[in-house]
């Protein structure tokens, strides 16, 4: 199983559509998506477990577009 850890964000983070990115690449929840946003403006670590490595790439590629620092985990 990969992580996805969201380490930070860059100034002009686009949360509207990192949110979105969650609902509709990862499969969560409007509630999950927004709290994940919430705790990474908080300067939280956010991770997010995932089987699917070809997906856990494209998400951290399109999150780092709109101003996500985040890395993959494959522990």
């Amino acid at each position: 199983m990969a992580k996805i850890i969201l380490e930070g964000w860059n100034e002009g983070l686009q949360k509207v559509s990192l949110t979105k990115l969650q609902i509709d690449l990862l499969g969560k929840s409007l509630k999950e998506s927004k709290l994940n946003v919430d705790y990474l403006l908080d300067d939280k670590e956010v991770i997010i477990e995932i089987e699917n490595l070809d997906l856990a790439n494209e998400f951290i590629k399109e999150a780092e577009k709109i101003g996500v620092s985040c890395k993959l985990n494959l522990n």
